[in-house]
């Protein structure tokens, strides 16, 4: 996969060489050169190590989307309609949180799916393409908290997963 603009982003946020890459990664600073500028793909088992070695929301954001494109949404990171600051990102994320929670207080799920309308469905996309927009702001979001603050997404994750568990959210 081609990661260059991520791995060299990553870099840049960390003020990390590309040595410090090359070491932390097992791998020849020449290798990590050619990730950079595209030249050479990242195998998905160095790209799951490097989301490891290096505690970067952001980077591990980017890196699952180009592993699982179509089920994860981008960053916001454009800096043209949302601001990458972290109050801007508060607010997009509150506005757009509220639009699909709106949304929902406007469609019913109780019918069974095999007996809905074509309205009904339309109504469902429009709904998931808020709930998308939540996802993008939000992930956003919780990258930049994690740029700005001392808290780390891995932490709060490794945390929150035996409370899930515990809920019955997951397995």
């Amino acid at each position: 996969m081609k990661v260059g603009k991520h791995l060299k982003g990553l870099r840049d946020r960390k003020d990390y060489t590309q040595e410090n890459v090359a070491t932390d990664l097992h791998i020849s600073k020449p290798l990590v050169s050619h990730l950079e500028k595209d030249r050479r793909n990242m195998t998905k088992e160095l790209a799951k190590q490097s989301v490891a070695a290096f505690n970067d929301a952001q980077y591990g954001f980017e890196i699952a989307r180009e592993t699982a494109r179509d089920y994860i949404t981008p960053l916001a990171t454009a800096n043209k309609a949302i601001e990458w600051h972290r109050l801007a990102l508060e607010e997009t994320f509150k506005r757009e949180a509220a639009e699909a929670i709106e949304h929902f207080n406007n469609v019913s799920l109780a019918k069974h799916p095999d007996f809905a309308t074509d309205e009904e469905i339309q109504e469902i996309k429009i709904g998931v393409k808020e709930l998308l927009d939540v996802q993008t702001t939000i992930n956003s979001f919780i990258a930049r908290l994690e740029q700005v603050y001392p808290v780390t997404v891995k932490e709060c994750m490794q945390k929150r997963l035996p409370e899930w568990k515990a809920k019955g959210w997951i397995i």
